[in-house]
């Protein structure tokens, strides 16, 4: 049975699948996704989302994305939240964080969610400002992080 798998996906239909399919997947422990579109999506995010609740076993989760996204829709991050509010088996995280003007109050939930995960043993962030987020902005958005938060530092 396959426990670690490694992907590199280039559609918006093909991440959801595979999240889709790991929703009843019972074996695999170790979950890496490139994924290559240039657009995150509202359904990427349900779809991860029901996996994170539904999928018990999983316990590294590593997602990566494009440099050079264009559009990160608002409802990733609360999906990604409300999925790791449910989840109990994760214990490593690796995944990207979208900053833009309107979703500090999502990321502070964020935050709250994963500080209170007591089995969750590493936490790897990699914020990606939306482009129309200015320089100015993220530099607070990052010291705000950081002074919430000084395991961050």
């Amino acid at each position: 049975s396959l426990q670690q798998l490694d992907l590199l996906l280039d559609t918006s239909e093909s991440v959801i699948e595979l999240f889709t399919i790991l929703q009843s997947n019972t074996t695999l422990k170790s979950l890496r996704v490139q994924i290559m579109n240039n657009d995150i999506i509202d359904s990427m995010g349900t779809s991860l989302q029901n996996m994170l609740i539904l999928n018990q076993t999983i316990e590294y989760l590593e997602i990566e994305c494009n440099m050079y996204v264009n559009t990160i829709t608002s409802t990733y991050l609360s999906s990604l939240t409300t999925g790791l509010s449910h989840n109990t088996s994760l214990q490593e995280l690796s995944i990207f964080i979208p900053v833009s003007d309107t979703n500090n109050e999502q990321i502070r939930t964020f935050f709250n969610v994963i500080s209170q995960k007591n089995y969750l043993t590493e936490l790897k962030l990699h914020f990606k400002l939306v482009q129309s987020y200015s320089v100015k902005r993220a530099s607070l958005f990052y010291k705000q992080a950081i002074f919430l938060h000084p395991s961050l530092e």
